[in-house]
């Protein structure tokens, strides 16, 4: 069990085995850093600039040289931008994305001013514009690309979600959550016209990712925000009813193609309710594990899931006291590991000092009780 590669540990954690130590992870699907904390810990480890990977966000780096400084266990390969794949910023800092929705940054956040599916009827579903997979996306090279790293290097490597969204938090952002919430109650036919629409340009794209990178890749991460603070942003009813055939079909089509990756589902918030369902779908793994939200604590998921599903992220108090962190990620690692959890930032590290960035690194990679 000492000494294990990264890969090694990874693979080990995610089958439910016993690693030397948990994994940890750093700047993948929500998990990255707002630019205010990434560019203050850049400047804290004294490294040079480098570009950003995206922009039209408000976490725009992926930064390998603080991956390799932290010694996480990951690295991400991502989907090119295709010809038609840019977010555009117009000259009063409104961006419109490839799908035509428009955002304005408002302090540390990015909030949609537009929202471009105008229109709750069949027609007007069937004619909006919606992209193609080969517009948004090239993966030329990335096959390539994703060999060498697998053969080069010992880390476990992910596939990025390119999309962020898949079926209902995208439908609510093409058409605004309260419009599309009550397209689902009064007219079914339609809803399901969106959600198919969108399974057939996810299908597509990761058609598109997995044919290049499917057999290097132990990760692939999708994401859709089905919960709230308190509880389920649709009932269990509706989401069986209009999101998990969706998800059925596509998450089937990403084991189908990446069949030795685990599937690592973004969702917030309480889904207590419906984890069964994910797991029933092919979800492998749940980020970003919120225990802060009722229904959710670590203890509760871990006894209830955790021979069925791993937990990535549950790390709450960065912002807090340097010994509070310290705290609770030797809490969560008794909780929801060792064998089974990736210790990682639960969402995005948005104000967070660089010391508390290191302390939970390097927490994670010296607590290991089991080991005595």
């Amino acid at each position: 069990m000492s000494g294990m590669t990264h890969r090694e540990r990874v693979l080990a954690s995610l089958s439910h085995e016993l690693p030397d130590r948990v994994p940890t992870d750093m700047m993948g699907n929500a998990s990255m850093l707002l630019d205010k904390t990434y560019l203050r810990l850049r400047d804290h480890l004294g490294l040079s600039p480098i570009p950003p990977i995206r922009s039209g966000s408000s976490a725009n780096y992926y930064d390998e040289r603080i991956l390799e400084k932290l010694d996480t266990d990951f690295r991400r390969i991502f989907l090119k931008k295709g010809p038609k794949g840019q977010t555009t910023i117009d000259e009063e800092g409104i961006m419109t994305d490839p799908w035509g929705v428009r955002y304005k940054q408002t302090g540390l956040f990015i909030n949609t001013v537009e929202y471009p599916l105008k229109g709750d009827t069949l027609e007007a579903i069937e004619a909006y514009p919606w992209p193609a997979a080969s517009d948004l996306y090239d993966a030329t090279g990335l096959g390539e690309l994703a060999r060498k790293l697998y053969e080069e290097t010992d880390y476990a490597l992910v596939a990025r979600n390119p999309i962020t969204y898949t079926f209902f938090d995208k439908a609510c952002i093409l058409m605004g959550m309260p419009e599309f919430m009550m397209l689902m109650a009064t007219d079914p036919a339609a809803a399901d016209r969106v959600i198919e629409h969108l399974l057939e340009i996810n299908s597509a794209v990761y058609t598109q990712f997995l044919s290049e990178v499917g057999p290097y890749v132990q990760v692939v991460e999708v994401g859709d925000d089905l919960g709230g603070q308190e509880n389920l942003l649709i009932s269990p009813a509706m989401y069986r009813r209009f999101i998990k055939p969706a998800q059925q079909k596509f998450y089937g089509l990403i084991h189908e193609m990446a069949p030795k990756a685990f599937l690592v589902m973004h969702t917030d918030g309480n889904v207590f309710k419906v984890l069964p369902d994910l797991i029933e779908v092919g979800v492998n793994i749940l980020n970003p594990v919120q225990t802060s939200a009722r229904g959710m604590e670590g203890s509760k998921l871990k006894e209830a899931f955790g021979k069925q599903l791993s937990f990535h992220g549950a790390v709450e108090k960065m912002e807090l006291s340097k010994d509070e962190l310290v705290s609770e990620v030797k809490e969560r690692i008794d909780t929801l590991g060792p064998e089974g959890y990736v210790m990682a930032s639960c969402n995005h590290m948005i104000d967070v000092q660089p010391e508390n960035i290191l302390a939970m690194f390097e927490t994670a990679h010296n607590y290991h009780p089991w080991r005595k």
